[in-house]
């Protein structure tokens, strides 16, 4: 009996064995076309869940521009476009609601003074072509280089070809003579690649600066 006693602790310990080979798989079903690793399911790109059984059509989706997906499509934020929202769409207009002078020259080229007695009496122009399509008739007197101007606009001016170039204009009024150009800048109010900015900053390299504020219509 003796000589049993060890053959039967052999034989518990070799069945205790084979329990730590079972398969952690065996009864794990894992759907959709997942894989069980270690008594898990590893789920294919797009699926979730214990068994892999939820589906997220929007999981590897990238929308840019602040576009959403929806059932694994992107829902484009206004003025975008494309499968990924990455294009931007071309306004049908750009309105103008402020024109800021941020900056001007002091004197004329030659260095004389604007005015003579005072510092320029200012207002912008703006202009498509040779045509002026929006003037004031307020002014800003004695104006100073380096100081800020607001001139708003109501109501608004609006650009019905944004991808057209425009000049704005800042000129000097004179109630005798002519009054005199200040200066120019040209520029283009829409850019594809900008990322729609509520304002456009002008310089004309020679002292003249503006601020546009702007807003668009599609």
């Amino acid at each position: 009996m003796y000589r049993l006693f060890p053959l039967l602790i052999f034989s518990l310990l070799l069945f205790s064995g084979c329990d730590d080979d079972d398969d952690p798989c065996e009864a794990v079903v894992c759907l959709n076309g997942g894989t069980c690793e270690s008594g898990l399911c590893d789920c294919p790109q797009g699926y979730s869940g214990v068994q892999c059984e939820v589906f997220d059509a929007c999981e590897e989706v990238v929308c840019f521009n602040d576009g959403t997906c929806v059932n694994g499509v992107c829902d484009c934020a206004e003025g975008y476009t494309g499968p990924s929202c990455a294009s931007q769409i071309v306004p049908q207009s750009i309105l103008i609601s402020r024109i800021d002078v941020t900056g001007f020259p002091q004197t004329q080229p030659n260095g004389t003074p604007w005015d003579p007695a005072s510092g320029p009496d200012i207002y912008p122009e703006l202009s498509k072509g040779t045509v002026v399509i929006w003037e004031t008739t307020d002014f800003i007197q004695n104006a100073v280089s380096g100081q800020a101007y607001t001139f708003e606009l109501s109501p608004l001016e609006t650009l019905t070809a944004p991808t057209d170039e425009y000049t704005l204009s800042l000129l000097d009024f004179d109630d005798a003579e002519a009054n005199d150009s200040m200066g120019a800048v040209t520029f283009t109010p829409y850019n594809s690649t900008n990322g729609f900015p509520t304002e456009i900053n002008l310089d004309n390299g020679s002292g003249l600066a503006f601020t546009i504020a702007i807003s668009y219509t599609f």
